[in-house]
C-alpha cells in the first residue's frame, strides 16, 4: 500500500482531469491511500464540469490556504501538506503540476512522476521560462507518457526512466451499439473548444466544404470554452449557423453521438484523445487529423477503422468527410473495426501498468 498524492491544475472538465480521476480512483480501490491537491488554475467554465472523485480521496484546494497566485507560496503549501499526509510519491498531471510535484519531490526526498498529457513540443516553447520548467521536470524521478513521440521531447535520464501507458477507454455500462442504417447525418464533435489546440476554425472550414456537397448533415459540437462565441462568429461568417449545433457539455457522451453519421476531430495535437476513443467505441466512423505527437496514429490504421488527414487541410478532411458519406461500406467498415479499442484499452488493464509502475519506482 502506497500513500499517492496526484496535483492538477483542475478537477473540472477535461482529459487531463478525467484521466487523472480514473488513476486515483482505480489505485484507491485497489487500497492505496490517495490525494488531490487541486491548483485551481483553470478558467470558471472547467469547474462547471465536476470529476466523480472517490469519497475516500482528500482533495486539497491550494486556493483555500493561498489567497494570491505566487507560485513559491503555493509549492510551500503543497509541500506542507504533503508532509502531513506522509507521502511516498508525488504525482503531477499536466506541465506547472508536473513542476510541483518534481520539487516538492525533491524538498521531502520522495519520488516524484510527471505525466505528459498532451504535446510538450506546443505546451513547453523555446522560451527561457519554458526551458527552465523543461529543466525541472526533466530532474523528475521518472515519467508517464501517452505516446512515443512525447516521451522523447524528453531528457535522455527521464526517457530511461519513464513508461509509455494510453489512456483507457471509459466505459458507463453498456457499450452502445447502434445499427448503422440507424444512424442520423450528423458529423459530431466532442472536446474542449480551444481553437488553438482543437483548431475549430478548421473544423468549420472543413464542413462548410463538405456541406455545399452534403447539405443534409448537421454538425454537432459537444462542449464548452473560452472561444465559444468566436465559433459562432465563424458559423455566421461561413453561412453555416443553420447546420451547426452547439450541445453544451456531456456527461454521457457515448450515449449522445452512438447514433451519428461520423466523429470529427480537427487537433493540432493531443495525447491520446478521450472522445475519439469513445467514439471509435460505439462504432462510430472517425476522421481524425494526423495530430502530433502520435495519438491519432496508434488509434486509427488508415481505411481500416478510420480516416486520417493532415493537420490543418481543410480540404483533406472534407474529402475524408465525403469518403465516409459517398461510401457506406467503407465507413460500416471503419465503424465495426473501431469498436476494437474497447479490447485494446481496456482499463483494468491500463491502471495495471500503472500501479506496476508506480510501484516499481517506489522501490
Amino acid at each position: 500500500m502506497l500513500r499517492i498524492i496526484f496535483i492538477t491544475n483542475s478537477i473540472g472538465f477535461g482529459g487531463a482531469e478525467k484521466m487523472l480521476t480514473f488513476v486515483a480512483n482505480s489505485l484507491s480501490e485497489r487500497g492505496h491511500i490517495c490525494a488531490i491537491v487541486n491548483l485551481g488554475a483553470v478558467p470558471e467554465y472547467v469547474n462547471v464540469y465536476k470529476q466523480n472523485i472517490d469519497e475516500h480521496i482528500d482533495v486539497f484546494n491550494v486556493k483555500d490556504k493561498v489567497q494570491q497566485k505566487k507560485r513559491k507560496a503555493e509549492i510551500k503549501a503543497v509541500a506542507q501538506y504533503a508532509k502531513e499526509f506522509h507521502a511516498d510519491v508525488l504525482i503531477g498531471f499536466t506541465n506547472f503540476p508536473n513542476m510541483y510535484a518534481t520539487l516538492v519531490g525533491k524538498t521531502l526526498k520522495i519520488p516524484s512522476i510527471i505525466s505528459e498529457r498532451g504535446d510538450p513540443a506546443i505546451t513547453l516553447p523555446n522560451t527561457f521560462k519554458d526551458r527552465i520548467l523543461k529543466l525541472i521536470i526533466d530532474s523528475a524521478s521518472g515519467g508517464v507518457f501517452q505516446t512515443n513521440g512525447a516521451k522523447d521531447y524528453y531528457g535522455k535520464r527521464l526517457q530511461k526512466r519513464g513508461s509509455v501507458i494510453p489512456n483507457p477507454i471509459f466505459i458507463k455500462g453498456t457499450v452502445p451499439n447502434v445499427p448503422y442504417e440507424e444512424h442520423e447525418k450528423t458529423v459530431v464533435s466532442v472536446g474542449r473548444i480551444d481553437n488553438k489546440q482543437k483548431r475549430l476554425d478548421v473544423m468549420l472550414q472543413a464542413f462548410s466544404i463538405f456541406s455545399k456537397k452534403h447539405p443534409e448533415y448537421t454538425l454537432k459540437i459537444y462542449g464548452s470554452g473560452d472561444d465559444e462565441n468566436l465559433v459562432r462568429q465563424w458559423c455566421a461568417d461561413l453561412n453555416i449557423q443553420d447546420q451547426v449545433k452547439f450541445m453544451g457539455v456531456t456527461r454521457t457522451p457515448m450515449q449522445d453521438i452512438s447514433d451519428a453519421g461520423m466523429f470529427l476531430i480537427t487537433s493540432d495535437y493531443e495525447g491520446i484523445s478521450n472522445s475519439l476513443l469513445e467514439a471509435m467505441a460505439v462504432g462510430l466512423p472517425c476522421v481524425s487529423t494526423n495530430h502530433t505527437p502520435g495519438g491519432a496514429r496508434l488509434l486509427i490504421a488508415d481505411h481500416e477503422n478510420g480516416l486520417l488527414a493532415p493537420m490543418g487541410d481543410v480540404d483533406a478532411l472534407a474529402g475524408a468527410m465525403c469518403e465516409f458519406a459517398d461510401n457506406p461500406e467503407l465507413a460500416q467498415k471503419c465503424g465495426n473495426n473501431a469498436r476494437d479499442v474497447v479490447n485494446r484499452f481496456e482499463p483494468s488493464r491500463i491502471i495495471d501498468l500503472w500501479e506496476d509502475y508506480i510501484e516499481k519506482l517506489c522501490r
